[in-house]
């Protein structure tokens, strides 16, 4: 197997579990009542930057030939692009809100709604 598609496979669980973990902070964050702060922005930063790795490596991965069939490989390719802009656009969107609990609750369903996005991709990977 290819090294670089091993790396690819791990990203991938590694995205799972750390938008998991995101959720999961932001929904203990409302639980306490406290708006979402520099430590949890900075760490979906680095799940954004573990999404774009991921992307670029899966294109690398593409180009080589090892996309398989062409409609599994459009929508791996589409669930890829969705978890790439979906946390950006999500913060364009809810850095308008003022409600701080309401951000909160968006964020945490943002990053569950990315979890799951990262599981479907690996799914069609795999059929």
């Amino acid at each position: 197997m290819n090294s670089l598609s091993d790396i690819h496979r791990g990203l991938a669980q590694t995205g799972i579990y750390f938008f998991i973990a995101l959720g999961v902070w932001a929904v203990w964050f409302r639980i306490r009542s406290r708006p979402l702060d520099g430590s949890w922005y900075g760490a979906a930063v680095i799940g954004e930057l573990l999404m774009i790795t991921e992307f670029l490596l899966g294109w690398v991965l593409y180009g080589q030939g090892l996309g398989g069939n062409l409609s599994r490989a459009f929508v791996h390719i589409l669930y890829a692009t969705v978890a790439v802009i979906t946390l950006p656009a999500a913060y364009l969107y809810l850095s308008r809100l003022q409600d701080e609990n309401v951000k909160t609750v968006l964020f945490a369903i943002v990053c569950f709604f990315l979890m799951e996005v990262v599981i479907r991709a690996r799914v069609v990977a795999l059929v």
